[in-house]
């Protein structure tokens, strides 16, 4: 039996854990231990240590840290540098589970056999390539580590044998599954297994926090529940250059109008190393300058040559998944995930869509004082087909919570004449900001730069906006300037602009639009956070609902290099904004406001889009960058009817079968309420 032997430079570890200045730890846990067994004698170990994720620089490294001072001397090696390691850890389970001390002997009492749960090897004929078409070793850091292969120590080993003291440090990316251990086997573990193939040491949780260590990775990595393992969640490995193609091919941040062009030096730099991070932070505050930054088709093939592209699941694996449907259900008790069969999803139907809410309508659902009577029934009819343009100014205000639907006329004159004086209030903070005091107020001074770049390329197409002396877009900046006065902490960040371009021409009025968009932003403010939590959930959401609806079309994202679902980004960033046409647009997002038929019906909605275009975008010839160029073409010619039909009849489809539904489907579709 062959394990993993890891070696590395010691001074490299020490000093890298030692400089602290530019190391953030997002996570720790102590009590997390290592597990040596032995066969055929009794010196099995445990030693005990410290788990952390953390942040250093543009890496997201995974520590794992020994507690040397409660170890015994003998098992230190303090004459060289490099530590070999070797051994096979193994889980310590039983029925009994008895606590043990950092570095204490397992007695024969404690210890039981081996189990091979959650230790199978992946794929031997799996290979990974790297996009510069370089060997492995030319990736991520490899000075950190070395891995090779050697025989664990057989029974017969010396006595004086011991159990050496090591850390490691290794980069999230560079970790391929995390499986865990079957629920009620003693203490939980985690095996790391690495994307060469090789593991890491097991991991055993001796006091909890194994739950809270998976959903911190999944905050940093994008990762999806295993189709290949049982409880075990595959990190999905990153294009380095996918994210700022994608917004470059699907014209994201749209062009610099201002013709000036930035060197893309550091930018460029940081983007590559680190795709993700660099990407969000980026647009969440200054990437007006994206596309002048990285031009991605001068330095990114246009699609990997098949035999390079790696696969997953053998053919027959293939065959077995696609051909049912995946049930992933998660273990709360743990937090992993488990492979528990396969649900079977009945007929699809084809729900007929209505008429839009007219005058006469909203009219017979007002009180004598101005209250809307059964606002329910107004937001079935609005799911069904939408308002009619002359209304839209009125009741928009009502999906947006602006008024709340009790309210009397009498209420909403003077609710309106204090929402008037607090807009007027915060406009006047920042119009009284002088240029000196600009200078010395940064954060005024970029959110400033930022919106009037933005402004002057929003919709200018439309007549409402069109001219250079257009009031429209005095407007526009104005709203957009109070809303960082309004929203301190958040700003404004790039996109917000196409959100607010309809409100404004809908409602015609500066301080009815600001509060409408204020209401819309907080459907949708996560989207823009620094941390892009909104952005990182919804796009795992997705990838999950993806999974279980359509295994195959899966399968080939994955075997495409677009598992990541970038190619999504923009829909779910600006709700479609500038996928369907601007009357399109504001139809969907009432729609979309009357929360029906469930939470997350944009998911849908991606779905159904993706369902539609499965068969051209599942084509052998279409690679990450035919699928982003397929999608970004997609612009202007969907038909809004079709996709919302076949939506809601995703739900429908979903609905009919929902004891069968793993949980975190049920989660996503607020079926658990």
């Amino acid at each position: 039996m062959e394990a993993s032997v890891y070696l590395w430079d010691r001074q490299l570890v020490e000093n890298a854990q030692g400089n602290q200045e530019d190391r953030i730890v997002a996570f720790k846990k102590d009590g997390v231990f290592v597990h040596f067994y032995n066969p055929g004698n009794d010196d099995d170990k445990i030693i005990g240590g410290t788990l952390s994720i953390v942040e250093e620089g543009h890496k997201r490294l995974l520590e794992w840290k020994p507690n040397e001072a409660n170890l015994p001397a003998d098992e230190i090696d303090n004459e060289h540098d490099t530590q070999v390691l070797s051994g096979s850890s193994s889980a310590v389970v039983g029925t009994e589970v008895q606590d043990c001390s950092t570095g204490q002997e397992i007695s024969s009492e404690m210890r039981c056999p081996p189990s091979n749960e959650g230790k199978e090897s992946s794929d031997p004929e799996w290979t990974v390539v790297n996009d510069s078409g370089h060997s492995k070793s030319n990736s991520v850091d490899h000075e950190s580590f070395e891995l090779a292969m050697d025989a664990v120590p057989s029974s017969q080993s010396s006595p004086e044998t011991t159990v050496p003291n090591y850390a490691f440090s290794v980069q999230l990316q560079e970790i391929r599954y995390i499986k865990r251990s079957n629920k009620g086997l003693g203490w939980p573990y985690i095996v790391l297994e690495m994307r060469d193939g090789g593991t890491l040491p097991t991991l055993h949780f001796h006091h909890k926090g194994c739950k809270k260590f998976l959903k911190i990775v999944e905050t940093y990595v994008p990762t999806a529940p295993s189709t290949k393992y049982p409880r075990t969640i595959e990190i999905l490995q990153d294009n380095p250059n996918a994210l700022a193609q994608s917004f470059d091919e699907l014209n994201l941040f749209g062009a610099d109008t201002s013709g000036q062009h930035h060197h893309p030096g550091a930018f460029a730099k940081k983007l590559i190393q680190d795709p993700v991070t660099t990407a969000f932070s980026g647009f969440s505050k200054v990437t007006n300058f994206l596309q002048d930054m990285l031009n991605p088709a001068e330095t990114m093939p246009q699609s990997r040559p098949m035999h390079e592209r790696a696969s997953v699941m053998n053919e027959d694996a293939t065959e077995a998944v696609g051909a049912g449907r995946i049930q992933i259900k998660q273990d709360d008790s743990s937090g992993g995930f488990e492979l528990i069969t396969c649900a079977q999803l009945g007929p699809r139907c084809d729900p007929l869509r209505g008429q839009p809410l007219d005058v006469e309508t909203w009219n017979n659902h007002k009180d004598e004082e101005g209250r809307i009577i059964d606002p329910d029934g107004i937001k079935e009819i609005i799911f069904r087909g939408g308002i009619e343009p002359v209304l839209r100014k009125e009741v928009w205000k009502y999906l947006l919570g602006y008024f709340e639907w009790n309210m009397t006329q009498a209420e909403i004159k003077s609710y309106k004449k204090d929402k008037e004086d607090d807009y007027y209030r915060m406009k006047l903070q920042w119009k009284s900001i002088s240029a000196d005091q600009e200078n010395r107020f940064s954060a005024i001074r970029d959110n400033k730069c930022l919106i009037e770049k933005d402004v002057t390329r929003t919709d200018r197409t439309r007549i409402f906006y069109e001219g250079n002396e257009n009031i429209s877009l005095k407007l526009l900046n104005d709203i957009l300037m109070t809303y960082v006065m309004y929203n301190f902490d958040l700003g404004y960040v790039q996109g917000m602009s196409d959100l607010l371009s309809p409100i404004l021409e809908v409602l015609a009025g500066e301080v009815d639009a600001f509060w409408c968009f204020v209401g819309f932003m907080n459907i949708v403010q996560h989207n823009f956070d620094v941390n892009q939590m909104g952005m990182k959930t919804q796009l795992k959401n997705l990838r999950v609902l993806i999974q279980f609806l359509d295994p195959k079309f899966w399968d080939h994202l994955v075997d495409k290099e677009s598992s990541n679902l970038y190619f999504c980004f923009r829909w779910l960033l600006i709700r479609f904004k500038r996928e369907f046409s601007f009357e399109d647009v504001q139809t969907l997002w009432e729609v979309s406001w009357t929360g029906l038929p469930c939470p997350n019906f944009h998911l849908l909605i991606c779905l159904a889009l993706l369902d539609t275009e499965k068969q051209k975008l599942m084509q052998p010839e279409c690679g990450f960058t035919e699928i982003l160029k397929h999608v970004n073409d997609l612009s202007g010619s969907i038909d809004l009817e079709a996709t919302l039909r076949k939506a809601e009849g995703l739900y429908l489809q979903l609905v009919t079968c929902k004891r069968d539904l793993p949980e975190t489907v049920k989660d996503i579709l607020g079926l658990n309420k």
